[in-house]
């Protein structure tokens, strides 16, 4: 997934395009886990969870992919090392974090760090697509765009935060939206081939920007994959 993880439960697609500024909401440190569980049409149920730490900082979002114990074998990474001139190919960019950058005309600056291999990888516009981001900036720094809560009929009222439902074709969708962090606790979907959801846990206040260590690390161009 995205961006931060890009929910689209069965009709209802919560990242919206990128609609202007986001406001100015408070920087949050988080850790944002997806799980899945889906009926395919050969019969088989997949199921999936996984864990990012999100930092949001002024115009600036950072989204790294917790990687549980045993899940990245650092020999293999030994083997071939980018920052060293070896393999330029090898670098692995499926988990590699997302740093995303709002800049002050606008636009977006979106670069994919590999940790292990300490490369930070300048992907295009044109690029966006081929790797699974689809240039939504408000989506990404708020983890839903909050234009979808319009679409969306106002619930039961809790401490944590105000519910938002929708219903449509058998798909059912859940939005714990905290007003004041702007930003969802849980997003819930259900629907006929199976659920997804999306839970959210406050880490406090950022201390350290992530991406100071990534500024140290080897540059390129997702083009120099390509070749």
């Amino acid at each position: 997934m995205n961006m931060f993880y890009k929910v689209k439960p069965w009709g209802l697609a919560l990242g919206l395009a990128c609609m202007g500024a986001a406001q100015a909401a408070p920087d949050v440190s988080l850790e944002v886990t997806h799980q899945s569980s889906v009926l395919g049409a050969d019969g088989i149920k997949r199921s999936s969870v996984f864990s990012e730490r999100v930092v949001r900082q002024g115009d600036t979002v950072w989204i790294e992919r917790v990687m549980p114990a045993g899940a990245h074998q650092e020999d293999d990474h030994a083997k071939a090392k980018v920052g060293a001139a070896k393999d330029h190919k090898h670098a692995d960019l499926s988990a590699a974090t997302r740093w995303i950058q709002r800049l002050p005309d606008g636009k977006l600056k979106f670069r994919l760090v590999a940790m292990h291999d300490k490369v930070v990888v300048n992907v295009p516009p044109a690029e966006y697509a081929t790797v699974g981001f689809d240039g939504a900036w408000l989506a990404a720094y708020h983890l839903i765009d909050p234009a979808v809560l319009k679409t969306m009929k106002a619930s039961e009222s809790t401490s944590q935060g105000q519910w938002y439902e929708s219903a449509k074709n058998g798909n059912k969708v859940r939005v714990l939206w905290d007003a004041k962090r702007e930003m969802p606790l849980q997003v819930v979907s259900q629907g006929p081939n199976g659920s997804r959801s999306t839970m959210v846990k406050v880490l406090g206040s950022v201390v350290k920007n992530p991406w100071d260590t990534a500024n140290k690390f080897v540059q390129k161009d997702y083009s120099d994959f390509l070749d």
